[in-house]
């Protein structure tokens, strides 16, 4: 069986999405992608990366979010040793779809309460409506 070794990283507005590179063990996927979270957080302790290492040779998925505008996303797939397309249910690899259905929850959980106003920062950036 091969693993392959991918992240996504999200820098505020950009999205960068890599291939790492490829193993034959989960285990060597796996101390493979935590080299790249050693890379990315820089303060991880020795014990924190061992922890991260057990938890993507179980679970083959690991996030990290620095803060709310950075944030390291690593996958391990496995690859069938016939070759060929990936089983369906294997095939997905990231998602932000929960991201996105959060943002239109509040987004109309905003306009349910009445604010049909944007703001950032406290200033407005857009038109309100005016009540008649």
């Amino acid at each position: 069986m091969l693993y392959i070794v991918s992240s996504l990283v999200t820098e505020g507005g950009s999205q960068a999405y890599s291939l790492i590179g490829a193993a034959e063990t989960k285990e060597k996927a796996a101390e493979l992608a935590a080299e790249i979270y050693r890379d990315y957080n820089r303060n991880a302790s020795f014990q924190n990366i061992e922890m991260i290492t057990e938890w993507l040779a179980t679970r083959g998925k690991y996030s990290f979010r620095r803060d709310k505008e950075h944030r390291l996303q690593l996958a391990i797939t496995e690859l069938p040793e016939t070759g060929g397309a990936l089983p369906e249910e294997t095939r997905l690899v990231f998602s932000a779809e929960a991201e996105a259905e959060e943002l239109s929850r509040r987004m109309s959980q905003a306009l349910f309460e009445g604010h049909h106003v944007a703001e950032r920062g406290g200033k407005t950036v857009s038109c309100p409506i005016e009540k008649a």
